[in-house]
């Protein structure tokens, strides 16, 4: 392969970014009253229900009013169309957080313990004349049974921790190389193991990297975030690492951290036109539905977005602005020269986070935590061992490259047989790590060795042929 460095491709960019479905949650159909489990006792309603619920939040309570929309008893999961700070946003809350339910503008509802209140449609059997499925809640309780790697199990199935802890995820590197959506998917069914509404912590130390990455890691949070909850922990999120951070409801900074500045990049170059149009209608309307405001990405992606914060003079409530609005107080996150980007003091002023922690100790009374505990090294283990085979595979990809160059001393035949195992090489690297391959000579890349290395193999074939005759 005379070529293989005039192949490689950039890494592919907005244009190539599939359309998303910007629906953060389905609406499901009102139905029966089902039950609920709160801190404390047990509320029943429906889908369709207004209510306005109290939630324990790290240390302190926040009440929300809004309308149910999904009742998912066996996760521990009541899905919620609310309002906040004058936007509407649908808000997946664990029951295991609610202190109290009550029907909007009425008294609380009492907790209870025994059976579900009567009603005309209890007795109702599903539409296809079978009795509605079971909605039972998870107790907790042990059920004297061991899986097969040996954790205590509940009478739900579900692994029983020794405590309260968190499940840790490093996401380190290059989005799309070392810093993927896989392992937030595995990161998520890892959890699963122990039940509904465990803490995953994403801890991000990342520059950014590719466009068409965003897409699955969006998917793949949105998806972990119905059944647990999900934890930003910021030393560096650049880029699309930042776009990555505003997926979750909390970010958490380290004192130096940074976060944003999602410029789009196609080479050395800016990207503008329809392909960042698309990108920025597309990831701010899924920010906006998660409950936080557009103008944030959008001053991350563009300089010439602006960004400002005043703070309410009696409840200290921060509140962003797309333009200097000269009010009293008022603070510049980012003018019209330089993309938004983050530290640990004004992400903690202007609240797009909620905390400054620099070790696990910090950061677990954030979380509501009474000491730091890691339940699982699933997370950890994984992500190191995907990164130490990405790593290898880039520094062989590199010399594989050097060594199409060397002259071999038996002539064409010795040279074409060495190209062809160096291109199998690379093939057999791209089978067991293709963001490594693909992210240095893109997909097109891969197919014009495969096409190289059939070309080579049909030379050596003629080649031998026209040996064979001449000795003959």
């Amino acid at each position: 392969m005379r070529t293989l460095t005039a192949i490689a491709l950039s890494a592919v960019l907005a244009a190539a970014t599939p359309a998303l479905d910007a629906t953060a949650f389905a609406m499901p159909q009102s139905g029966k009253q089902q039950q609920v489990k709160l801190i404390k006792g047990t509320w029943w309603g429906s889908v369709g229900d207004r209510v306005e619920i109290v939630v324990k939040d790290q240390l302190a309570t926040r009440t929300m009013t809004g309308t149910v929309t999904k009742i998912d008893s066996d996760k521990g999961i009541l899905t919620m169309d609310v309002e906040i700070d004058g936007k509407k946003s649908t808000r997946p809350i664990f029951t295991s957080t609610i202190v109290s339910i009550k029907p909007a503008g009425g008294a609380a509802a009492p907790a209870t313990t025994g059976a579900a209140p009567k009603s005309a449609s209890d007795a109702a059997p599903a539409t296809d004349g079978k009795p509605a499925p079971s909605t039972a809640v998870p107790t907790g309780k042990p059920s004297g049974k061991v899986d097969a790697q040996g954790y205590q199990l509940d009478e739900n199935g579900y692994r029983i921790a020794p405590q309260k802890g968190v499940f840790v995820l490093p996401f380190v590197g290059g989005v799309g190389a070392t810093a993927r959506a896989y392992e937030i998917e595995q990161m998520g069914k890892e959890a699963d193991k122990w039940g509904p509404g465990q803490i995953i912590v994403l801890d991000i130390d990342s520059p950014g990297g590719l466009v068409t990455e965003i897409f699955k890691i969006v998917d793949a949070i949105k998806s972990v975030r119905e059944r647990h909850r999900m934890v930003a922990w910021v030393r560096e999120a650049i880029s699309a690492a930042a776009v990555t951070s505003m997926q979750f409801d909390e970010i958490y900074f380290r004192t130096m951290g940074t976060d944003g500045a999602a410029m789009m990049i196609r080479g050395s170059d800016s990207v503008y036109g329809e392909s960042l149009d698309m990108f920025r209608d597309q990831i701010g309307d899924i920010i906006e539905k998660n409950g936080r405001p557009r103008s944030v990405f959008l001053a991350m992606v563009l300089s010439k977005d602006v960004l400002t914060y005043t703070k309410d003079p009696v409840t200290g409530k921060p509140t962003f602005h797309d333009k200097i609005t000269g009010l009293p107080g008022e603070v510049v996150l980012s003018d019209d020269k330089d993309n938004l980007t983050f530290n640990a003091s004004n992400a903690l002023d202007s609240g797009f986070s909620k905390g400054t922690a620099d070790t696990g100790a910090e950061l677990a009374p954030f979380l509501g935590l009474t000491e730091w505990y890691e339940v699982s090294d699933y997370g950890v283990k994984m992500a190191a061992a995907w990164k130490k085979l990405y790593e290898e595979c880039d520094k062989d990809f590199k010399l594989q490259q050097q060594r199409m160059n060397i002259p071999r001393a038996g002539g064409a035949e010795d040279q074409i047989t060495a190209q062809i195992q160096i291109l199998e090489k690379i093939l057999a690297w791209n089978k067991r790590c293709k963001p490594c391959i693909e992210g240095q000579i893109g997909p097109q890349g891969v197919q014009g060795i495969e096409k190289e290395l059939k070309d080579l193999r049909k030379q050596l074939v003629e080649l031998r042929k026209r040996a064979k005759s001449s000795d003959g």
